[in-house]
């Protein structure tokens, strides 16, 4: 579809903040974008779903280990193939993705959850020469919380580098304005915008127009970037109370921190001779509740490697109650 065809269907289809949408892309991730390849959505559950009738069901469908739980429901709930992919040190391991003949990797290289990986540009390269190999390829890059890296320049987006047009850019706003704020964005490539117009554009926009406007309004007018920068500062202020609360004493030779740049959660290693099981249950019993990155394994053979590796989400923690719970931590044997 040429590009005059495609800014004729906007004007029929496409959510009003698209263009606002385009330009905070290009000034924030160097994306070069048209407001026509972005669909605005109430949620990524949402617009995953759409994305599966988009590529098809019959495609394979790839699902992190260890990763986001839901996705995997996503994909089983609307019929989809799927296989499991585990996640190495720099991401996904691309010669799986090979043996599984998988078409469709969904993967956060700025961010995994939860490991907290930042994916390097030379995986990033890996898996755009991957991706190019068969036509029926595509990577669906989720981008949930690009915008909260805490130190150090962030590295390029897949889409902002990707010559193919085979990276589907995905994005929130729940994790920088708020969780009850569901509006979600998805950037599609050139080929398969033209297929969303032509075969489901009788989806209604499940995000009305006055919060799209306001939205726009809110980025357009400068008050976002503040905001986001406002929101970093706040971050890392609150993840250095709770490190220095961490780091210091009898706690700091029993603990490893791990991936604490980006985002906001990362991991803490525990070394102790109790099971997982038994630390968590004491550290309940103290009123402390842990989430344990083995969780997140999808295989029991991994959850047994990383066991007593913790995912330390301090989004809502208090940090007034830091103290209490390295506290815990110590007294724990």
């Amino acid at each position: 579809m040429s590009a005059g065809i495609l800014s004729s269907a906007i004007t029929a289809h496409a959510p009003a903040a698209s263009a606002i949408f385009a330009d905070y892309l290009k000034a924030f991730r160097n994306m070069t974008v048209r407001p026509e390849q972005i669909i605005i959505g109430a949620g990524t559950e949402y617009l995953s779903s759409l994305l599966i009738q988009l590529l098809g069901k019959e495609l394979k469908y790839s699902v992190e280990n260890p990763g986001y739980h839901k996705i995997a429901k996503i994909y089983r709930s609307m019929g989809a193939c799927y296989e499991y992919i585990e996640i190495e040190e720099d991401g996904p391991k691309v010669e799986e993705l090979e043996e599984k003949e998988i078409n469709v990797i969904h993967c956060s290289p700025s961010h995994h959850y939860p490991t907290g990986i930042v994916m390097p540009i030379s995986k990033r390269y890996e898996l755009l020469g991957w991706v190019t190999k068969t036509k029926d390829r595509y990577i669906i890059e989720d981008e949930y919380d690009s915008e909260l890296r805490l130190n150090g320049k962030p590295i390029p987006s897949l889409q902002s580098i990707d010559v193919s047009g085979k990276v589907i850019y995905m994005n929130t706003f729940s994790k920088t304005l708020c969780s009850t704020v569901r509006i979600s964005y998805m950037v599609l490539p050139d080929e398969l915008a033209e297929r969303f117009y032509r075969e489901l554009s009788f989806y209604s926009c499940t995000v009305s127009n006055f919060e799209q406007y306001t939205l726009a309004q809110f980025m357009n007018s400068g008050s976002f970037e503040k905001h986001i920068n406002r929101l970093r500062n706040y971050y890392q202020q609150k993840r250095d109370r709770i490190l220095e609360a961490f780091l210091q004493g009898v706690l700091k030779t029993k603990i490893k921190i791990l991936e604490e740049d980006a985002g906001v959660h990362f991991l803490m290693k525990v070394d102790t001779n109790l099971s997982e099981e038994e630390f968590l249950d004491k550290m309940k019993s103290k009123g402390i509740k842990l989430a344990a990155l083995s969780s997140y394994y999808h295989s029991s053979e991994k959850k047994k490697k990383y066991e007593n590796i913790y995912v330390m989400n301090y989004s809502f923690v208090d940090c007034e109650k830091m103290e209490y719970v390295a506290k815990m931590i110590t007294q724990v044997e």
